[in-house]
């Protein structure tokens, strides 16, 4: 049996829906936070370079970041929810209400998981620098919670 993709041909990345989104780079973000407090080469986990070169720059989630990235283009609010969700879930530590994976691990800073999907999309979407893309990106939760 084939798989009839046809329905989907026409679906811009901009319509993904934003649960998938955020629910595809939740794992990716899980997976890659959980190998690097693992990773035995960055002894010392709270040295800022051992963020930069065993988290940050590990590169994840090209399609989703690219579905991210055309929310910011095409539905502000939702991009903003989306980042506001991660950051609620790693940075302040809400993730462990809605999933075990998460119990009793430390919280990502928010400027790093921030460097981390800025550093990622500049790779996956290439209309903004990494830079603008942090700034947009600090900034998203603050205008959700403000639309609320």
């Amino acid at each position: 049996m084939a798989l009839n993709d046809e329905f989907a041909a026409d679906l811009r990345q901009s319509e993904a829906p934003t649960g998938v989104i955020v629910s595809a780079l939740r794992w990716e973000i899980l997976n890659d936070w959980v190998r690097y407090l693992h990773d035995d080469a960055f002894p010392d986990k709270t040295v800022e370079k051992s963020y930069l070169w065993g988290f940050v720059k590990r590169d994840f989630g090209g399609d989703a970041l690219r579905c991210l990235w055309g929310k910011y283009e095409t539905s502000y609010a939702m991009f903003a929810e989306a980042v506001w969700l991660l950051h609620r879930e790693f940075s302040e530590g809400a993730g462990a209400e809605h999933h075990a994976l998460f119990a009793g691990l430390p919280p990502i800073p928010a400027e790093v998981l921030f460097q981390k999907i800025a550093s990622a999309s500049a790779v996956a979407f290439r209309r903004l620098t990494e830079d603008e893309m942090g700034r947009i990106l600090r900034k998203a939760p603050q205008d959700y919670v403000a639309m609320g």
